[in-house]
């Protein structure tokens, strides 16, 4: 017999719901929890310490937009980060910015591990002013886009007026970490641990695990 991968017995993948090693019931709520975020519906009311906010969401010309990132880069974002670390070095060190951080951002440069991010993306319509700028660890800046914004503006193209969506969104400048990455707000449920707030579908995985 040649090497290689053994194949499963004819069946026995479909009879167990396996696919590419992930149990059916794992597919399932994926799919579902992948739909629901489609629609706006989430499990959550905060994510990353921001709360979920309907906001109308409209992409604006292409020109525009280009030219809107161009601004950011070469202006809005060095003017950005000087500000901060000139008004708001306490938070920035409560952030875990040390010294050298802190004389990059004076001179109008990025600190390895944190993002600049538009709170309404400029692809929504967003500004370059400060009030819509938040530096944030990257990690928990993709989050944002890949559990809440991006699924709900699939189809955005196409839609000329608009879309009402769930922004997570803060009036602050420089994140805090919150105590749970995702809370359900104004509900009559005792307070749960971190695990318990997460999606169906992770805490399938982590019975899967043994977590």
């Amino acid at each position: 017999m040649g090497k290689g991968r053994r194949k499963a017995p004819k069946g026995l993948g479909k009879q167990y719901g396996y696919n590419n090693n992930t149990p059916k019931a794992i597919q399932e709520n994926e799919a579902k929890t992948k739909q629901n975020a489609e629609r706006g519906e989430f499990s959550f009311d905060v994510i990353n310490g921001f709360p979920l906010k309907d906001t109308v969401y409209k992409m604006p010309p292409k020109p525009k937009r280009e030219a809107m990132r161009e601004s950011f880069k070469k202006e809005a974002r060095p003017a950005f980060l000087k500000y901060l670390a000139e008004h708001k070095e306490a938070e920035l060190r409560a952030l875990g910015i040390n010294d050298s951080g802190l004389a990059l951002m004076r001179k109008g440069l990025s600190v390895n591990g944190f993002n600049v991010h538009h709170k309404l993306p400029i692809h929504g319509g967003g500004s370059n002013d400060f009030s819509n700028l938040i530096l944030m660890p990257i990690k928990q800046h993709d989050e944002l886009h890949h559990l809440v914004i991006d699924p709900q503006i699939k189809n955005i193209g196409g839609i000329k007026a608009g879309k009402t969506i769930k922004l997570p969104w803060t009036d602050d400048m420089v994140w805090k970490r919150p105590a749970q990455a995702r809370e359900k707000l104004n509900t009559a449920a005792p307070q749960q641990d971190a695990s318990t707030q997460l999606p169906p579908v992770y805490k399938l995985m982590q019975q899967r695990n043994g977590r």
